[in-house]
């Protein structure tokens, strides 16, 4: 396989002052926020634009913030005629390559974020998530496995930076084991759930009744789970994506790994922020990534995409 691939971010790449700029330069990107406006009755971009950063950061608006900034820019670059050979989704950034790869439309990726929101509530499950810097995976399983409680490895964003969620004091209690096995650096995440840990599996079974119920085309574009790294060609395997990705270990350092592996080349990052590229060089310094966080970042990628071709 050859050809860029597209990262979609997920929570976490939101910043207050997202997605202005795209929406103040291209029409086609303010109507789509408008659309989502209308959908969600809620004025997301009073949110995204002006913050504060407490109600960006929650964890609805946060996603439905970021799903609906990859979705303005896969609209730019689709309607310019680039294509990616494949699209790697990290984390909630499934919805954006759903509708990116033309899985689902607009609205239904909204709806899909509200409805897993809803299902996480309802299963009640308390918890949260925070990160190790300077350990690796093993380092960590180790002492995840000395903790009493429940906590899991939830995210491999490096070899050295791994997320953990699970129960909040069995949490606190591995981030204070990490720090005292002389990790770099610890912290707790501002996630108000414990995402992509085996505490969401009710919340994934509830999820999973309303994506039975929802029409998906196939993908026009391969998406590369980021479960076991296999490229999704037909909608069965991406609603069967959706219905586990919230109990799911990320494992991003192998999804980069693979597009490395594909010479999928250039690495866009589709959305707001500069995250993914970030975790992307550290995992493999040699690689070519671009940017679409602003209207200038996207210019300049288009006209790099373009010249390539």
């Amino acid at each position: 396989m050859n050809g860029c691939s597209f990262l979609f971010p997920g929570q976490g790449a939101q910043y207050v002052g997202m997605g202005h700029d795209l929406v103040e330069r291209f029409s086609e990107s303010k109507d789509l926020l408008k659309r989502a406006e209308r959908y969600l009755a809620l004025p997301l971009g009073e949110i995204m634009f002006s913050g504060p950063e407490e109600r960006l950061h929650e964890d609805l608006n946060a996603q439905l913030a970021v799903y609906t900034v990859s979705c303005m820019v896969s609209d730019l670059l689709a309607n310019r005629s680039i294509r990616a050979a494949a699209l790697a989704p990290y984390s909630s950034g499934i919805y954006g390559a759903a509708y990116g790869a033309g899985v689902v439309d607009f609205e239904t990726g909204l709806n899909l974020i509200l409805e897993a929101d809803r299902c996480i509530n309802e299963a009640n499950s308390q918890g949260g998530m925070g990160v190790v810097l300077g350990l690796s995976l093993s380092e960590v399983e180790e002492l995840c496995a000395r903790v009493d409680g429940q906590v899991e490895v939830s995210i491999v964003n490096t070899r050295h930076q791994i997320i953990v969620s699970g129960e909040r004091p069995a949490v606190d209690e591995l981030l204070k084991l990490a720090a005292d096995s002389e990790a770099l650096k610890t912290d707790r995440l501002p996630a108000a759930a414990p995402y992509h840990c085996s505490l969401l599996a009710s919340a994934d079974h509830c999820l999973a009744k309303k994506i039975a119920s929802t029409p998906m085309n196939k993908p026009h574009t391969p998406i590369f789970s980021y479960i076991n790294q296999k490229p999704l060609v037909k909608a069965a395997q991406v609603a069967e994506l959706l219905s586990i990705q919230l109990r799911s270990q990320v494992k991003w350092v192998e999804v980069v790994e693979e597009l490395v592996r594909q010479n999928l080349a250039p690495m866009v990052e589709i959305g707001p922020g500069q995250m993914l590229g970030r975790s992307v060089r550290w995992i493999y310094r040699q690689a070519e990534v671009l940017y679409t966080d602003t209207a200038v970042a996207l210019e300049n990628t288009l006209k790099s995409l373009q010249d390539s071709k």
